[in-house]
């Protein structure tokens, strides 16, 4: 896949995200607020933003339709594929386990000691897996802290 390819392929995804994004904000029991007659409501702004992303995207898609450099049509590697595809795998796994299970922090503590085991697998399984508890540890006492007691809210 050439860079002109992934630019107009993102754009696209975006153009599609943000219109799907809008289409569910603007339907939300918020907007009742916004038909109100006042003007601006919680939908204003995040209706503002979208209709930016949206525009930029299509100038986007139109600069690279005209676009005949040479530069753009080099190839797209990715060194580090293996590690984009474990977060976003590990990553889904977080989600539908905290939905089906429950456990919020204990969830937090395993992902990031898995994620942090796995990046740093060459400094030996050992170190990085004591690293990765040590830091899961306090980064999930930080977060129960902060949430779970200071700010109350519970997930």
């Amino acid at each position: 896949m050439t860079w002109k390819h992934l630019n107009s392929l993102m754009s696209v995804l975006l153009i599609m995200g943000g219109i799907g994004y809008a289409l569910n904000l603007n339907h939300s029991a918020s907007q009742a607020i916004f038909f109100s007659g006042s003007g601006v409501g919680p939908t204003y702004f995040p209706n503002a933003l979208t209709a930016i992303l949206v525009l930029l995207c299509i100038v986007t898609l139109i600069r690279n339709l005209r676009d005949k450099s040479p530069e753009n049509t080099g190839k797209v590697t990715t060194a580090n594929s293996r590690y984009i595809l474990a977060t976003l795998g590990l990553a889904m796994a977080f989600i539908a386990s905290w939905q089906v299970l429950g456990y919020f922090y204990l969830n937090v503590f395993v992902l990031l000691t898995v994620l942090l085991t796995i990046y740093r697998i060459e400094f030996g399984i050992r170190n990085s897996l004591l690293v990765a508890v040590v830091t899961s540890a306090f980064l999930t006492g930080f977060l129960f802290a902060l949430f779970g007691k200071i700010l109350e809210i519970s997930f």
